[in-house]
């Protein structure tokens, strides 16, 4: 019996040793792209991480950033990014989005600083967000906005002037 238990440590010392060295070499791969890994949590997946620049001081709880090969991410400093927050330069193309002849959309989106964006936000491609801006919880971008202005909504629009 205390084989077994001393077994049971020793795996879970190794299992806790692999997971913190898997997360190091997380936080190395994101610094490598001048994005600051213990603000951008496990839990965001990144797609063409060449394409994106996420600015000092800005955290992401949980989601994806997919950029495309041709268009840019680019949000700004002092950003708070909330849970399951999809933001995506790359999509498929409304006028043949399935099939054997798929097309797709490639437009940079740019985030400015000091943005607040709540819990379930799309943002598509294509869109300026200024500075200042708060995103209400499960809103929909389609749009772009200005500087200092609260939005919420499926379409989003400006409810509110800060």
């Amino acid at each position: 019996m205390k084989e077994i238990k001393l077994l049971s440590r020793l795996c879970s010392l190794i299992i806790s040793q692999a997971e913190l060295f898997r997360e190091r070499k997380r936080i190395q791969y994101l610094n490598k792209f001048n994005i600051d890994g213990n603000k951008i949590t496990k839990n965001v997946e990144i797609f063409n991480i060449e394409n994106v620049s996420i600015g000092y001081g800005t955290y992401m709880n949980s989601g994806q950033l997919h950029a495309g090969p041709n268009s840019k991410i680019i949000i700004g400093k002092y950003c708070a990014i909330g849970y399951n927050v999809h933001i995506k330069s790359y999509t498929h193309d409304s006028n043949n989005p399935t099939g054997n002849n798929i097309k797709m959309t490639d437009k940079n989106i740019v985030i400015g600083d000091n943005v607040w964006i709540g819990d379930n936000v799309y943002i598509k491609e294509g869109l300026t967000i200024g500075n200042n801006v708060i995103i209400g919880a499960n809103s929909v971008v389609t749009k772009s906005f200005s500087d200092s202005v609260v939005i919420a909504g499926s379409p989003a629009k400006i409810i509110k002037y800060r």
